[in-house]
């Protein structure tokens, strides 16, 4: 069951084919989609190409010359351009011929890159007679003497991926285009061009590059792990997925989380909830978080006063405070009318953890995340702090006043 609802964070990806190419070939459908289920913003058009049938059998006599650098450039200028606004944070991916015509492009234009990932790239290729059709469309574009420290400037960061059996791209022309622009250069080992002809429909390599790029928060990231785990089926690409897990899968969605937190964590231990245990994986990750970024809160709701003597309870709160989080304690009866859930989790205060115990909820959907800081504003308004176990004996005393 899961319903949807996205915010955005970030980056505009332009997707830059190459010859002949196409936006919906190859990997780049693939890659696209993966980054709208991020919530990225993507930029993939169909540059003016030639039809590689027709100059082949015209050849001599073909004269409409449509992949031009020219008329790449009038369609980047009219078409893109546009799209590009001051503030935005830009990566470039590109494959074959995009890369070059990418630098004409970031020569005429001031452009602010945050990165740039080059797939089989090039300043130009050996003429084959054998594919002639691929140097008449590209001969416009072949170039060397760029000012790279502009370029570098303007792009700080870049990757060039390249193959040692690229048919059409020598590796040595692929290492040159890195070596002038300072990029990272990686080997793709045996994978030819890169593009359709291997049957690379989808490329793991550079969705992983695209997203070191990215500061997803962690709800995405989990959304993001959870469907390549389960092979989740995401019908709305436009939202923000919230997710109802069952008790067994809730351990993985723990470790997960808390090894991805950044800054806090809030969360209620309902004591009535059977579904936790103080000695799982979930509690002991949580433990190792609290350690880590030393700023978490638990308050344990005591459903039943009788609860507060349960070994259960105490050996929860004795192994929180000496794994350094603060531990409060909170009667069920003094917040039960004043708010909808008892047993969540506030974490990073962007994601929110509901529990049940049939069913766990989890969500990063504004509404419901100001909901939950509502609810620990009541929590903590009736929550007394419990520093060690004389504490518990002292709050015993009073309750029974």
């Amino acid at each position: 069951m899961k319903r949807l609802i996205w915010y955005n964070r970030g980056m505009k990806f332009i997707i830059l084919h190459g010859s002949f190419g196409s936006p919906e070939g190859g990997w780049f459908p693939e890659l696209k989609e993966k980054l709208i289920l991020l919530k990225q913003d993507v930029v993939s058009l169909q540059f003016p190409i030639d039809n590689w049938s027709e100059l082949t059998e015209q050849r001599d006599k073909y004269s409409k010359n449509i992949q031009t650098l020219s008329n790449w450039l009038n369609f980047f200028e009219q078409k893109i351009l546009p799209r590009i606004k001051p503030d935005d944070k830009i990566c470039v991916v590109a494959h074959s011929l995009g890369p070059l015509f990418f630098l004409h492009a970031l020569s005429q234009f001031d452009i602010k890159l945050d990165s740039a990932i080059f797939i089989s790239p090039f300043f130009d290729v050996p003429f084959s007679e054998k594919n002639w059709q691929i140097d008449y469309v590209n001969k416009s574009f072949y170039f060397q003497n760029f000012n790279f420290k502009l370029l570098r400037e303007r792009m700080p960061i870049s990757y060039v991926l390249y193959s040692d059996n690229d048919p059409y791209v020598p590796k040595e022309g692929s290492i040159l285009f890195g070596e002038k622009l300072q990029s990272s250069t990686i080997l793709v080992r045996k994978a030819g061009h890169m593009n359709s002809e291997v049957d690379l429909i989808e490329f793991p390599l550079v969705y992983e590059l695209c997203k070191t790029r990215l500061d997803l928060s962690w709800y995405q990231k989990f959304t993001d792990h959870r469907k390549e785990i389960f092979a989740i089926d995401y019908i709305n690409r436009n939202t923000e997925e919230v997710i109802y897990l069952k008790p067994k899968e809730v351990e993985q969605e723990g470790v997960f989380k808390f090894r991805n937190l950044k800054h806090s964590g809030f969360c209620t231990l309902f004591t009535k909830i059977k579904l936790w245990n103080t000695q799982s994986k979930y509690m002991e990750e949580n433990r190792n978080a609290a350690k880590r970024i030393n700023n978490m809160i638990r308050v344990m709701l005591i459903y039943k006063e009788n609860d507060l003597k349960k070994q259960v309870v105490l050996d929860q709160i004795k192994k929180d405070l000496n794994a350094g989080i603060q531990v409060y304690i909170c009667q069920y009866k003094d917040v039960k009318s004043k708010m909808k859930e008892y047993d969540f989790g506030l974490w990073d205060e962007e994601y929110l953890c509901v529990v049940h115990d049939d069913e766990v909820k989890l969500s990063s959907r504004k509404k419901d995340i100001t909901e939950a800081k509502k609810w620990k504003a009541i929590v903590m308004k009736h929550a007394v702090k419990i520093n060690n176990y004389a504490d518990i004996e002292q709050y015993q005393k009073k309750i029974k006043e």
